[in-house]
């Protein structure tokens, strides 16, 4: 048996992750002395209010799971003799998927790790139709690990950012490439590539966006899409405005409105989205 695991920056949920039997090992987030499990002790929401209420607060520092936390995780689940597939969140934004890869040649099972290249609705979408092939009676890890890498090619994500302020802080700003960050009221939208965040658009005020999107949704309008998910931080006032705007172009699509995890939302900050999609 093929049992699925991922981080929890996977955006899915709870109900998705029993009837499908993923198994979700949290991150963890450090505010002064004071430790949280991601999804588990906090959530996005939470971590954004407690940053924007208590300004003075160290800020939030991230960290994936231990080597002994993922070879305790995989030995729990390995212990009836089942195999399992660990597929983690990019590299580019985390050592999670590198911490996975180390456990994984001293658990006691056999377990194959996946870079998924992706974060939040797209990672959870590539878990979520893996764990559909396991439940629909693939046996073959090679078989589900290909469907990845096929979904990896053909998603996109991009993320939307009102404020710099949480990037810089957390380290993530000189990850993305060309950009000038010292304008003031800079709005910046990225999209998530295998090496690099790379800037698509940056200006002030929210017509950055507004503009941006609906460039986007000319482009896609005509592409058959198996996938679309909006992830946001603060306000859902503009997150909603692109899901009604996407649900006129694909009436037969369901496009999950999230509000995303405490580790992401600890990098991009409030009133931040992304758009995520995956063509078929």
């Amino acid at each position: 048996m093929i049992k699925i695991v991922t981080d929890s920056t996977a955006l899915l949920s709870k109900e998705k992750q029993d009837e499908f039997n993923i198994n979700v090992i949290p991150l963890n987030i450090n505010v002064g002395e004071k430790s949280y499990k991601d999804g588990i002790d906090i959530n996005g929401q939470t971590l954004i209010d407690q940053i924007e209420n208590n300004p003075k607060d160290p800020f939030p520092i991230t960290s994936q799971p231990s080597i002994g936390d993922f070879v305790d995780f995989y030995n729990n689940l390995t212990n009836d003799g089942s195999e399992i597939l660990s597929i983690h969140m990019t590299d580019l934004l985390s050592g999670t998927v590198n911490s996975a890869s180390q456990a994984a040649e001293i658990a006691d099972g056999k377990v194959t790790v996946v870079n998924s290249h992706f974060i939040d609705q797209n990672l959870g979408h590539i878990v979520l139709e893996a764990a559909k092939m396991v439940q629909a009676g693939e046996d073959d890890v090679s078989k589900i690990v290909s469907a990845i890498k096929d979904m990896v090619n053909k998603s996109k994500l991009f993320i939307g950012a009102s404020t710099l302020d949480n990037l810089v802080k957390g380290g993530r700003i000189g990850r993305a490439k060309g950009l000038v960050s010292k304008l003031m009221n800079l709005h910046v939208l990225f999209q998530l590539q295998e090496t690099e965040l790379v800037l698509q658009v940056k200006g002030r005020g929210k017509k950055t966006f507004t503009k941006w999107f609906a460039s986007e949704l000319e482009d896609i309008k005509n592409k058959d899409l198996s996938f679309i998910g909006i992830s946001y931080t603060g306000s859902d006032e503009w997150p909603k405005t692109m899901q009604k705007e996407l649900q006129e172009v694909f009436p037969n699509l369901e496009i999950p409105l999230m509000y995303t995890s405490a580790i992401v939302s600890t990098h991009t900050g409030n009133n931040a989205f992304a758009i995520m999609m995956c063509e078929k």
